[in-house]
């Protein structure tokens, strides 16, 4: 021990100081030390500066060991502490070092005093090097679960032994709730399970006791029906045992997409290959064939009306694709919902022979706050349809009302009706009610997805009313021009 050691002394005798100070400086330990007899100043001195140790007379008329031990146990400092006492009774020795005395010998026999103080310095360094230790790796753990907890993925740690969970960040206890310390990964994380899930991946991390590198899969949580992207690491934990790490990224949003992407292709194949077939057919008949003047103009009034649908679906479907992309950049204006409603009236009157219409607007309406050319495009869309499922005919109600800042337009229709169990399902994408009466009708199945898209986009939305054999209203709500 080379370095010089700082000893602060509680002694009143300067005889019995000079003889400890000569014992340890025989010894070749350096030292600097200060000696007080009351506890003022040993707080200044322990104010002023740090101390390798102290040494402590038991008894002092107005001062003493224990008193000095109080003063170093109330600072919470780790200092050792050595008492020196010309006599100390059995009883007394065993209570100074319960209250916290490192160790105490007799002022007749200081040859123990430098092995004392060595040994002493030498324990405290050590745990002094593993308190910075622990809080090095309590600081790095806090900062690992800051980035954990503010991932939007569920991370967790458990052990490979047991399956007992060691960690859970916030993502998890959101997920599974608070009380998940100590208990089996199954239990929490797949709702109650009794035993390991068939497709825990812990022999997927190990060979020969040595972790692999991360394994990647997938699977649908058993609690929350939703997909996760797992990856999966062994690693050691802070006290040395093997423990599986987990990082799950849900992947639900992904999932739909693909199922969407999917559907959407089948469906736009099938939607656009049905008018293809017919107008291909009747094309090749006309070819082929002498036809008279009016067969042929049922011919090419057939190609041409299936050719309009067909130019519908790429252009519903392209918008479609625009508005989820969030490409397209509206002109925001102020829009008068009663012009819109007219103008949409007049588009379709001429060729609805079978309906009547009617407008009910209040001339005081106020505009509402949008892209003209986009809602009229929605409501066109709802009137179209309303036409299209009240195929015997019947009135196409159009109205318009203001409340608290909104305005809902409804357009209502006195046809075959929508199932309730269908209403939140007819905007999807492609969706259509599947029975006979619909089916007559025709159709993608992408008007009321571009009526959602284009009303969101707009800060409102829209919903439907219906029974089915005597119609459907379509609520659009949407906010006024400020």
């Amino acid at each position: 021990m080379t370095d010089t050691i700082r000893m602060l002394i509680l002694e009143d005798s300067e005889d019995d100081l000079l003889l400890l100070l000569r014992e340890v400086r025989k010894s070749g330990l350096e030292l600097t030390h200060h000696c007080v007899d009351n506890a003022a100043a040993m707080c200044e001195a322990l104010d002023r500066q740090e101390w390798d140790i102290i040494i402590a007379d038991y008894n002092m008329p107005q001062f003493g060991a224990l008193a000095g031990l109080g003063i170093v146990k109330e600072r919470r400092l780790d200092i050792p502490f050595i008492i020196v006492s010309g006599k100390i009774g059995e009883d007394l020795a065993v209570a100074a070092m319960k209250a916290g005395a490192h160790d105490y010998l007799m002022k007749g026999n200081l040859s123990r005093l430098v092995p004392a103080i060595e040994r002493e310095i030498r324990e405290a360094g050590e745990r002094q090097r593993r308190r910075q230790a622990e809080e090095a790796i309590h600081t790095q753990f806090n900062q690992i679960s800051t980035i954990f907890d503010s991932l939007n993925a569920m991370v967790y740690v458990m052990d490979m032994e047991n399956f007992e969970l060691i960690y859970l960040n916030k993502y998890g206890t959101q997920l599974f709730g608070e009380d998940w310390e100590g208990k089996p990964c199954y239990e929490v994380i797949q709702g109650g399970k009794t035993v390991p899930c068939d497709f825990c991946s812990n022999d997927k991390l190990l060979i020969d006791g040595k972790p692999l590198p991360p394994y990647i899969w997938e699977y649908r949580n058993e609690t929350s029906s939703r997909w996760y992207q797992c990856i999966d690491k062994a690693i050691r934990w802070t006290d040395g045992r093997l423990v599986r790490m987990e990082i799950a990224i849900d992947i639900t949003e992904r999932k739909e997409m693909e199922r969407m992407k999917d559907e959407m292709i089948s469906a736009v194949s099938h939607e656009m290959h049905t008018p293809l077939t017919a107008m291909l057919g009747f094309t090749e008949f006309l070819l082929e064939n002498e036809v008279d003047r009016d067969q042929q103009k049922n011919f090419l009034r057939t190609i041409y009306k299936e050719t309009e649908r067909l130019n519908e679906l790429i252009n519903n479907f392209l918008q479609l694709q625009r508005l989820k992309a969030s490409t397209v950049k509206f002109r925001i204006s102020p829009v008068k919902v009663r012009l819109l409603l007219d103008d949409a009236v007049s588009l379709y009157a001429a060729s609805a022979k079978n309906h009547r219409f009617s407008v009910e607007c209040p001339p005081d309406l106020p505009p509402v706050r949008g892209n003209e050319e986009q809602l009229y495009q929605a409501i066109c869309n709802l009137v179209s349809n309303a036409i299209k499922y009240s195929p015997e005919g019947g009135t196409i109600a159009i109205g318009a009302a203001a409340d608290d800042g909104m305005i809902t337009i409804r357009v209502q229709d006195e046809g075959i009706g929508i199932p309730p169990e269908f209403h939140d399902k007819i905007f999807d994408r492609f969706f259509r009610v599947d029975n006979s009466d619909r089916r007559k009708v025709g159709g993608a199945g992408l008007g009321l997805t571009l009526v959602r898209e284009i009303v969101a986009a707009h800060g409102g939305r829209v919903r439907v009313e219906s029974i089915p054999g005597k119609g459907s209203t379509f609520f659009v709500t949407l906010p006024v021009m400020r």
